[in-house]
Formats: C-alpha cells, sequence, structure tokens
C-alpha cells in the first residue's frame, strides 16, 4: 500500500520530493523508479514513520486500504495526493519479465497456472477458511486449472493434493515473478490479494488479473476490495458483522501470550473451526466465482492444465516414526523395518531437474561459491538450491549474493519446522535436502567440490536412466565383519563405499531408498558409530532395498588434499577438495593438476570484493 502512496506523491506533486524507504521487506521495492538513494544522518533529509489511521474510519466511511498511507501524507506533508491508480506499484526488471516462470523451471515446460494459499499466519486464525474445501476446489477442476500452492513455511499451510506445492520455497520477490507469470489467485484476505493487483502481468495474460477472495465477514468490503476481484464477503449477513467488519484477529486463544488471545479479540459466532462467516462461504460458491472468469471471456479455454500432480509435502506423517526411540544393537533391524513398511509409496508433486549444494557459514559458503560459479561457468542453466541450517550461516548479504546467479537459498530449520527431522546438523542435510527439495531429478554436489563437465549431461546418461541412481566409489570398502550389516539387516556385498561429494539420483525411482537412508540419518547418535556419515548411509539403504545403482569404474585420482571421479567413460568431471577447500581469508595453496585453478581462484578473490566475510544473524 505504501508504494501506491509514493507513486501517487510524485505523479500528483511532480518534482517536489525526493524519497527513499527503509522496510524489512525491501524485495517490494526493487526497480522502484521513485526512489533515491538517501542518508538518514543528512540535516536535509526528513524521516516519516508511516501509519495509516484511516483504517479506524473503514467501516463508516467508503474508503480503501489504497488511500490509508495517502491520507496520513497529506496531513503530514499538507500534500493534495489523489490515487491515480486502484492498485499498488510493484515493478519487475525487462530481465524478469523476459524469464521463464518458477514453475517453467520446476517441471521442465510453461503450463498457465493459477496460485492458491489455503492458510494464513497464527497471529490472525479469524481469516483461514476450511483446508477441506480448498482441495474440494482444487479437486473440481483437477486437468482443467494447474495449481501452484504458497505460503510461508512457519505459517499454517496444510499441504493440498494435485497441486505444485512451493509453500516455504519462495523469498518474497520469487512469490512476485510468480505472481507475474499466473492467471489467477485464490487466496484469503492476505498479501497475495493485494500482490495480484499490484504486480503487472505476464504479456498474453488477462491485464486485470483474476482474484478469487475468500473474505468472510471480518473486514469491511470498500476497505479491501479490488474493483475486478471477486471477494466473497458475508458483510451484513450476520448480527456480527451487520454494517461492517468485525475485525476479530483469532477463533480461539492460542496461549502465545499475544493480546490477540484477549477475549474482545475472539470471535463469538464459532462453527466447529471457522467463524460462521467463513463457514458459510461453501466450496460451490468459490468455484462458481472462478467459472465467472472463464464464462465472462476474461479467462481463456481451460484444459491445458498440468497432468494430475500430488502435493510436494506427501511426507509429514512418515515423520512421526521419528519419535525418539533409544536404538540399541538388539533393537535397529526390528524398529527399522517397522520403519520401512511404513515408508509411503511415491504419488509424484516433485518435478524437474535441479542441483542441490549443501553449505553454510565462512568456510562452506566460500566454496559454494566457486562451485556455483563454476556451474554457470559451465553454461548450466539448470536450477540451484544452496541448503544451509539457520541464519547464522547464510544471512542476507549472501542471499543476495547468489541470487544474482539464479540460486535460491533454502534454510533447512525453517523446513523441519513443517516437516521435523530427530537430528538435522551437518550431514544429516544432504539426505533431507535431496527429500524435501521441489526436484524429482537432483545433483547433489558437496560445496567444496568443482564440476567440470556440463551437469545436464549427466542426466541423459544411460547408466543414471536404467537405475536412477549413480553413485562414485571412495577409497575404501565396507568390511565383511563390520557390525554394520546385521544391524541393517543388509546382505554383504563386495564394493567399494560410496563417496557422496556428488549423487545423482531420481527420487521416483529410488523414493523407498532415499526415505530410509533419512531415517539412519536422522539417528546419526546411532548409527555413525559404525558408519563413516552419510555416505554409508545411502550405501547401507540402497543394498538393503535392494535398490538399483550405476558407479563409474574407473577409482578415484588424488591430487594434494583433492578426490577426482570421472563418467563412465574414464572423463574427470568433479574434483572434490575435501581437505582442501578453498579459504576466504588466506591465500589457497596450488594443487598440481588441478584443473581450472585459476578461474576458481579468481572466484574466491571476486568473494572478498562483494562481501565482508561477516554473518548478521540477527
Amino acid at each position: 500500500m505504501l508504494t501506491a502512496a509514493v507513486r501517487d506523491l510524485h505523479l500528483c506533486h511532480p518534482g517536489e520530493f525526493v524519497t527513499d524507504v527503509r522496510t524489512p521487506h525491501k524485495h517490494i521495492w526493487k526497480y522502484n523508479p521513485y526512489l533515491t538513494s538517501l542518508n538518514e544522518a543528512d540535516s536535509n533529509v526528513e524521516s516519516i514513520d508511516c501509519h495509516y489511521p484511516l483504517i479506524h474510519h473503514s467501516n463508516q466511511r467508503p474508503v480503501h486500504f489504497i488511500s490509508g498511507f495517502t491520507a496520513f501524507l497529506n496531513e503530514r506533508l499538507g500534500t493534495h495526493i489523489e490515487s491515480t491508480a486502484f492498485k499498488g506499484d510493484v515493478h519487475l526488471s525487462e530481465k524478469e519479465r523476459c524469464r521463464r516462470s518458477l514453475v517453467y523451471k520446476l517441471l521442465g515446460e510453461d503450463r498457465p497456472y493459477w496460485i492458491i494459499a489455503s492458510g494464513g499466519k497464527y497471529d490472525f486464525t479469524n481469516k483461514w477458511w476450511d483446508s477441506d474445501r480448498y482441495q474440494e476446489v482444487v479437486n473440481h477442476f483437477q486437468g482443467k486449472i494447474f495449481f501452484v500452492q504458497i505460503g510461508r513455511g512457519d505459517h499454517h499451510h496444510p499441504p493440498l493434493t494435485g497441486v505444485l506445492n512451493l509453500v516455504g520455497r519462495t523469498n518474497l520477490r520469487q512469490l512476485i515473478r510468480l505472481v507475474h507469470h499466473s492467471e489467477g489467485i485464490v487466496c484469503p484476505v492476505t498479501l497475495l490479494m493485494h500482490l495480484a493487483a499490484a504486480v503487472p502481468a505476464k504479456q498474453g495474460n488477462p491485464e486485470a488479473r483474476p482474484c478469487v477472495v475468500i473474505a468472510g465477514g471480518r473486514e469491511p468490503v470498500q476497505w479491501e476490495a479490488y474493483p475486478n476481484h471477486q471477494f466473497i464477503h458475508t458483510i451484513g449477513a450476520l448480527p456480527c458483522c451487520l454494517t461492517g467488519g468485525c475485525w476479530k484477529s483469532r477463533v480461539l486463544p492460542l496461549g502465545d501470550g499475544d493480546e490477540k488471545d484477549r477475549p474482545e479479540h475472539l470471535c463469538t459466532n464459532v462453527v466447529g473451526k471457522l467463524p460462521k462467516c467463513m463457514d458459510m462461504i461453501t466450496s460451490d460458491e468459490v468455484v462458481r466465482r472462478i467459472d465467472l472468469y472463464f464464462n465472462g471471456g476474461v479467462c481463456g479455454t481451460r484444459g491445458n492444465a498440468a497432468p494430475k500432480v500430488n502435493s510436494v509435502a506427501c511426507i509429514p506423517e512418515w515423520t512421526e516414526l521419528y519419535k525418539d526411540y533409544k536404538l540399541n544393537q538388539a533393537n535397529a533391524l526390528s524398529i527399522s523395518l517397522e520403519v520401512i513398511r511404513n515408508i509411503p509409496t511415491y504419488s509424484g508433486g516433485y518435478a524437474g531437474k535441479g542441483i542441490i549444494i549443501c553449505g553454510g557459514g565462512i568456510e562452506y559458503f566460500t566454496n559454494a561459491w566457486v562451485c556455483i560459479n563454476m556451474l554457470r561457468r559451465l553454461r548450466s542453466r539448470l536450477p540451484i538450491q544452496l541448503w544451509h541450517l539457520g541464519p547464522s550461516e547464510v544471512d542476507g548479504a549472501m542471499r543476495r549474493m547468489v541470487e544474482k546467479l539464479d540460486v535460491e537459498c533454502v534454510d533447512a530449520i525453517k523446513i523441519s519446522e513443517q516437516y521435523p527431522c530427530r537430528i538435522l546438523s551437518g550431514w544429516e542435510l544432504k539426505a533431507y535436502s535431496i527429500l524435501y527439495s521441489p526436484f524429482e531429478e537432483i545433483l547433489l554436489l558437496d560445496a567444496d567440490n568443482v564440476p567440470l563437465a556440463f551437469p545436464e549431461c549427466l542426466f541423459e546418461w544411460t547408466e543414471y536412466r536404467k537405475t536412477g541412481a549413480v553413485f562414485w566409489p571412495d577409497y575404501h570398502h565396507l568390511k565383511q565383519r563390520s557390525e554394520i550389516w546385521a544391524i541393517c539387516g543388509a546382505p554383504f556385498r563386495r564394493g567399494p563405499q560410496f563417496e557422496t561429494g556428488q549423487i545423482l539420483v531420481n527420487k521416483a525411482k529410488c523414493w523407498r531408498a532415499l526415505h530410509l537412508a533419512l531415517w539412519y540419518n536422522a539417528f546419526s547418535d546411532f548409527y555413525y558409530q559404525y558408519i563413516h556419515g552419510d555416505k554409508d548411509t545411502f550405501h547401507m539403504a540402497f543394498l538393503k532395498l535392494n535398490q538399483r545403482y550405476a558407479m563409474p569404474s574407473r577409482r578415484i585420482e588424488s591430487l594434494d588434499g583433492t578426490m577426482c571421479q570421472h563418467d563412465f567413460f574414464g572423463n574427470r568431471i568433479f574434483q572434490h577438495r575435501n581437505t582442501d577447500k578453498w579459504c576466504f581469508e588466506t591465500d589457497n595453496k596450488c594443487v598440481s593438476g588441478f584443473l581450472f585453478e585459476d578461474e576458481c581462484r579468481s572466484f574466491v578473490h571476486l568473494l572478498r570484493k562483494e562481501w565482508s566475510g561477516n554473518i548478521d544473524s540477527s
């Protein structure tokens, strides 16, 4: 809403003001033409704490949220700002407009889609609608409209089936680009509704983006509704919202100490778990409102949607098996057999090919930076995710640096709030990231790995396509007398251990083995006593379930501090600097025989120029 006020300030008073903003949501303002970088300490700069007190009159006056900040600035500055457009003012760069959608990156082809948000924040549960009804809407349009589910991972967003689930997997700028490419939106009263109006439409899509809002009776229609939206409300139908919105916050107290738990903020007309104003809205009504856009001709003919896709978030029930078993040599096998029996069947929802790198903190971020730059030097266009463990490992500055290379940072700690893992620290993150990434086919690389081959080609290998997995050999073999064979109940098979500085895997083909590997890692405090880290968890899981995999025959070529791995023709394709990692603070020694060493050193030098080496975890 503030973007609208700044736009209208400059359009109504051209040349009179120079403006800048301070906000925790800077992505909203990217490419905004009305901003000029200002120094708050400058004596000529005035700082204004912006508010919208007009909201307190929203039940009595015909005013929209779009005028909230404008009215405040008019009073504060003595201006005469008027609204010039009935929407916020979010801008995209030319590169963003030309870029393929995130859906294309995940599915490998462009598909028309609608975005759906089926939950909300815990501080305003009065805005929630029944997730089963959202599911009924999705089911009704199966094969006609392809839905992409979004939302923050730390908010309430029950996973839907038959959708592409991106909950917790987009940052704000990615969400804006996702909205730009979308044909329509279904949501409660929330940020997404305002983005539906504010974000420019992709060329060829309706200029005024369709949006169906499930609003109920909490907020007055005139304050929230946009002219082209289907704003489904119940104002005037209930005594509690007879002449305007009730503005209540919650259905039941949450016991979190928030003032929204106070009786005056709780809904007094509840049906089941919903406010009656939301319960009165049926899934049939939402379907009818969506149909209006098609029947009226704003949206084109349906039927070009994606085939049936199940939710990415299809694992939570299984994670209940992470309860704190006290594993020992006597019970580990019987418990793991129960786990294996309960591994869910693969139901889809993952799509496309992608690269995962696990690496945070100064040391591993430095190495990941080299790896990422090398991948882009090889002209790989695959989406890359950099997984890390919390803000102490990757901060905003680090995120912005890799975003320029089209890399998404994923905080596994946030993901684990929705999909828990008993232990999630170092090596365990590799198995976790493979299962919880949105990709179906994955090349996982250790941060200290330097790829030498165009990674897209790896997915076309005959050996990979036959088996669904490629692992590379380590120096040593698991010993036949090792206790791990009996603990896992796996048959002894002679051969090299896995070296998991790189893994190529298809989740659809290796689903059960990947789940079992994650379970072994979730109990790393027990299993790691008998094996060496994550690499042997994959090895034992694939052997236990008799899951096929391929392995190049050429053994490791050793350089100083570096393991070189090869393709099936014996060509070097990875240089894993496992004991001589790239260092941010000191000079890196020369390694005889290391390919592209000068290029890698230049990437480290570039990092030192662009980054202080400090991590702000506040």
